[in-house]
């Protein structure tokens, strides 16, 4: 990274240095207009959108940025939740390569370049979704919990194709209310090519006790890809589901799960899961792909159906098991 040196009024240097620091964290993309978005902010004046007067709104924040641009809105967090990003309505990220960058740790676990509902709100049932195409999505927390949630609440929405999440947490199912309900996903796909590398996905700290699903792939949808993963789980109820696929080509092609660690809380209280996975069509046109992962008190990689059209790529340990976690003996 370059070192941007100097005080006052940018100078040439100074921008050419900037715009090399976030191709530098964009992996390469030239990125157009750098938006920047700080909720912490105490400039309540005049927003324009720079690093010195960021907009402190992330709706208004994404608003400026033009589709197919390349533009770039960084989230800027303080540390704290105070520092979040609060939605008072489900937010549409709906504009091809526009790309969203969290500055905070980098941990992917609750890190605090943080998105999640207005304290108080009435629950929405999504809480973000991705319709646009070619976006990047780095270092940011997608939180959706309510102090009373409802029914059927989907955290990330992903209809857009060929978009990267990388670094990122989806907090979904983080109210009980949403917890206990079968139609809650941490992440529903239904849309091709997109890939999350080194992301949670979903808490432990709420308890789940319905067959909802951590990930759901939903009708024609091909080559997603879940890479360097963690799926946390805190349940009290064996049905509980990490992957669901639902409606006639939902597996299209494959599904690829790679060094992903499938964690379930059993030493914190929590019920061992029957299956990991789970589908509800005969015709899921593809395959679920395992490779070198680990399920931990979860006693298989998936039902009767979902075992018939899925490939395990691991080492076999214990008891003729291949991924599945056993304790020393």
């Amino acid at each position: 990274m370059n070192t941007i040196s100097g005080g006052g009024v940018l100078t040439s240097k100074n921008i050419s240095d900037l715009n090399a620091n976030f191709t530098s964290l964009l992996g390469g993309i030239n990125p157009g207009t750098i938006i920047y978005c700080q909720p912490s902010s105490s400039n309540l004046g005049t927003q324009d959108g720079s690093q010195t007067k960021p907009y402190t709104d992330l709706p208004t924040a994404f608003s400026k940025a033009q589709g197919g641009k390349n533009d770039v809105v960084v989230l800027v967090g303080n540390g704290a939740a105070n520092g979040s990003a609060r939605l008072a309505a489900a937010l549409d990220w709906n504009k091809n390569a526009v790309h969203l960058i969290g500055i905070s740790s980098g941990v992917n676990i609750s890190n605090r370049s943080r998105i999640t509902p207005v304290s108080g709100a009435t629950a929405f049932a999504t809480l973000f979704t991705v319709s646009g195409n070619g976006c990047l999505i780095k270092n940011i927390q997608f939180y959706h919990g309510f102090t009373t949630g409802t029914t059927a609440q989907i955290c990330l929405t992903v209809t857009g194709t060929r978009n990267l999440f990388e670094g990122c947490h989806v907090a979904g199912m983080a109210d009980q209310e949403s917890a206990d309900d079968a139609g809650s996903r941490n992440v529903k796909i239904s849309a091709d090519e997109n890939m999350f590398v080194g992301c949670t996905i979903g808490v432990d700290t709420v308890t789940r006790g319905a067959a909802n699903a951590s990930v759901e792939f939903a009708g024609a949808t091909a080559r997603n890809q879940f890479i360097d993963c963690i799926f946390p789980f805190m349940t009290d109820a064996a049905g509980v589901l990490g992957i669901l696929g639902t409606g006639a080509g939902c597996m299209d092609r494959f599904q690829l799960f790679k060094n992903c660690d499938f964690i379930n809380a059993t030493g914190s209280t929590s019920t061992t899961m029957t299956v990991l996975g789970s589908l509800t069509s005969a015709s899921p046109g593809g395959i679920l792909l395992f490779r070198r992962c680990v399920l931990v008190a979860i006693g298989e990689y998936g039902d009767t159906l979902a075992l018939t059209h899925s490939y395990i790529d691991g080492l076999t340990g214990a008891a003729a098991t291949s991924g599945i976690a056993v304790k020393p003996s």
